[in-house]
């Protein structure tokens, strides 16, 4: 008789214990999310091959500019300088013989693309998340080689993408 008191006491003791958790109302919550897409940009451009420079006249070579920016990043692309240079041997030299000058216009017109014309010697757009084939192209002519060394000519041009 103990024993079945022992064990009723029990079974009541469980039966109120889960008694209590069946009948209460579940409770509910949120987790907030956020997040911020930073616009990035990166550029690239095609070479300006000159060839063989001479001095029967210039030479004009083209080049595309191909800016890649997250998609919605509205970007510019400027030229970092005044004065493009091919240099001989790729050194820099202030004689007139080590260098040819190659100004750079908006293909289709005369809009200079330099730093002190970069209010409208310039390229825009806005980032589509891919490379895009910015438009117009750029124009470069080499002048005439007279009165210059021999030799490879070589140089660069930075451009600034700003966005």
């Amino acid at each position: 008789m103990n024993k079945l008191k022992k064990l009723l006491l029990i079974s009541s003791a469980l039966l109120l214990s889960t008694a209590n958790n069946t009948f209460a109302t579940p409770a509910t919550g949120t987790i907030s999310a956020t997040g911020t897409v930073t616009g990035t940009c990166s550029v690239t451009a095609t070479a300006m091959t000159f060839g063989t420079l001479n001095t029967a006249g210039d030479i004009t070579r083209t080049s595309t500019v191909s800016p890649t920016c997250t998609n919605g990043t509205v970007w510019t692309v400027t030229n970092s300088a005044d004065v493009n240079k091919l240099y001989f041997n790729n050194t820099v030299s202030a004689t007139a013989a080590n260098y040819i000058e190659f100004p750079i216009v908006l293909t289709g017109g005369s809009v200079a693309f330099t730093l002190s014309n970069a209010a409208a010697g310039l390229l825009t757009g806005t980032g589509t998340g891919s490379a895009q084939v910015a438009s117009p192209t750029l124009t470069g002519t080499a002048g005439s080689s007279t009165d210059t060394t021999a030799g490879i000519f070589t140089g660069s041009v930075t451009l600034n993408i700003s966005y």
